[in-house]
């Protein structure tokens, strides 16, 4: 199983950059991984940019992947939900698991209705680079409970 985090813009601090990429490189180590950037879209009222971010997140989706919209209205789940659900991919051979976080605006309605999940991870509301950090580190933790180590602890 492949996990993939697709993301409007880029992470401009530093610091969080480098945790994502700690926690990526962390999970990589049990699976693969890959985190793309899609450009952010300036033009247009924010229905428009919306659907413009959209598009682009669509075209760098593998087919066939379950999708999975990172959005505030979504599924709050535990660590351990997200573990047993990691878990479930995996036995049944899923090839590709997407987790998609939005632009300034979020993620366009119509996109968010297309993916297979819809999940949050707070009520809070959190800039999307601390959402992205906090994705990647939520996924390590996930793949240490199934293996059973210690960091979730």
């Amino acid at each position: 199983m492949k996990i993939a985090v697709l993301a409007v813009g880029k992470i401009k601090d530093r610091r969080l950059r480098d945790l994502c990429d700690e926690y990526r490189e962390r999970l990589g180590h049990h699976l693969p991984v890959e985190e793309m950037d899609v450009a952010k879209t300036s033009r247009g009222n924010a229905s428009q940019v919306m659907k413009g971010e959209a598009a682009s997140l669509e075209s760098a989706t593998p087919e066939g992947a379950l999708r999975i919209a990172m959005t505030e209205e979504g599924k709050g789940l535990s660590s351990m939900d997200l573990a047993r659900s990691m878990d479930r991919w995996m036995v049944e051979g899923r090839q590709d698991v997407v987790f998609y976080i939005g632009g300034a605006n979020g993620l366009a309605p119509e996109f968010k209705r297309s993916c297979h999940r819809r999940w949050s991870l707070s009520e809070l509301t959190f800039p999307h680079d601390v959402a992205r950090m906090l994705l990647w580190e939520q996924l390590y933790r996930a793949m240490t409970i199934i293996r059973g180590e210690p960091y979730h602890k």
